[in-house]
């Protein structure tokens, strides 16, 4: 892994992402922004979210102010060609169902870094969009990490042409609390802001 978890990459696929992922939200969803002014710009930060959709991460990546990186089942990386553009769009593997120690160290080492991790504490979509049971790895690697977490909520459906709103919370200070009392702030402000103002969407 690269010692540089902060800088975009200069590839030419990274580059065009960079144009066609957000003029696909453009054309197709009215993605609003709300908070933003609270993800940190510097330091190693974990942006923890709902998960909702597959286009969470590439929306994720249009509205987060930093270049992201985050982990992807590894099923998807199984082919040269389809994991090579993960790779590149700022994903590494994690094999789920068990405990993947070198998926965790990768995502501690991004944390440590300074770099922006996007996480989803579900550990996998939501079939009925209501926030699931967290899993505690997150605590983990933001302490290990030495970062803070970010509280994040996607607010919507993804319907084409209808309102999808992001909204970022305060970050946490990690070492401020306990691991369970920190996995339960989180989730209650992540609660809060999927619920303020749903009417927006």
């Amino acid at each position: 892994m690269s010692d540089n978890q902060t800088a975009r990459p200069t590839t030419f696929l990274y580059r065009l992402a960079g144009v066609v992922v957000p003029a696909f939200f453009r054309l197709f969803y009215r993605v609003q922004v709300e908070g933003v002014e609270h993800v940190p710009t510097e330091g190693g930060i974990i942006v923890a979210s709902n998960h909702i959709s597959n286009f969470d991460p590439p929306l994720l990546g249009v509205v987060v102010p930093r270049y992201i990186r985050f982990m992807g089942k590894a099923e998807l990386f199984s082919t040269p060609v389809l994991g090579n553009i993960f790779k590149e769009l700022g994903a590494f593997p994690i094999h789920r169902g068990k405990v993947d120690k070198h998926a965790i160290r990768t995502a501690i080492e991004v944390v440590q870094k300074g770099g922006c991790l996007v996480m989803f504490p579900e550990g996998h979509r939501s079939k009925t969009g209501e926030l699931g049971e967290f899993m505690p790895g997150i605590a983990h690697i933001a302490r290990k990490g030495g970062g803070k977490i970010v509280p994040t909520a996607i607010v919507g459906s993804y319907r084409r042409f209808k309102p999808m709103l992001v909204r970022f919370g305060k970050p946490l200070d990690v070492a401020a609390f306990p691991n369970q009392q920190l996995m339960e702030e989180l989730r209650q402000q992540m609660i809060f802001l999927l619920q303020q103002n749903k009417e927006k969407v």
